[in-house]
């Protein structure tokens, strides 16, 4: 991972429960602003392009600020760089092993990006898990945003998944959907779990 503080402000719209091992950043409890000169003011586009360059060339702050931006500005093809994992920081081995546990978001900041968006970002995370393309990585983490936009009502992105398995014309892009249903619904815990399970049916 980038820098502790990065990895904090990254992370700061997830909700209570998902922020609950995280949340060791600032003394006053605020998370540090992103900042980076090269795009300040840029458009989602720019700060696109930006992430398509050579990794080894980007800065750290940057990519952090440009990642954070096209969540903000509710830019859906963040969605390509669902499988973009930040790396781990060694900095932060002396740390207990409760603040080490990362999130899904804080390895995968598109998760966070999309998870910002919302529900206008739901159809090109069903198309990324339909996708014949799409790495492993990538589903994975469409289904783990798809599971955090719905976390009101899990459900409803249980049906919206077998929904689109069914109407699928395509065999291969139907099985995908209807493993994430299923792996959807298996996330589902206490009273939603019933509900996530006749969502399947």
């Amino acid at each position: 991972m980038m820098k502790m503080t990065m990895e904090v402000a990254l992370n700061v719209r997830f909700t209570a429960g998902i922020l609950a091992a995280f949340c060791f950043g600032t003394a006053s409890g605020a998370p540090p602003a992103f900042s980076c000169a090269e795009l300040e003011g840029a458009k989602p586009e720019v700060h696109l392009e930006y992430l398509q360059r050579d990794h080894s060339a980007l800065r750290p702050d940057c990519i952090f600020y440009a990642i954070d931006q096209i969540g903000l500005k509710h830019y859906a093809p963040a969605v390509k760089y669902l499988d973009y994992r930040v790396h781990e920081d060694p900095t932060k081995a002396h740390l207990p092993v409760i603040m080490r546990i990362p999130t899904p978001g804080s390895l995968y900041p598109a998760i966070t990006a999309l998870f910002e968006i919302g529900k206008p970002a739901v159809p090109d995370l069903v198309g990324a898990i339909a996708g014949p393309d799409t790495t492993d990585v990538a589903r994975s983490n469409s289904i783990e945003a798809l599971f955090l936009i719905h976390r009101e009502d899990v459900s409803e992105a249980v049906a919206l998944l077998n929904r689109a398995s069914r109407e699928s014309a395509d065999r291969q892009a139907s099985q995908h959907l209807m493993d994430a249903a299923r792996r959807m619904a298996d996330m589902c815990r206490g009273p939603a779990i019933n509900s996530c399970m006749n969502a399947l049916q």
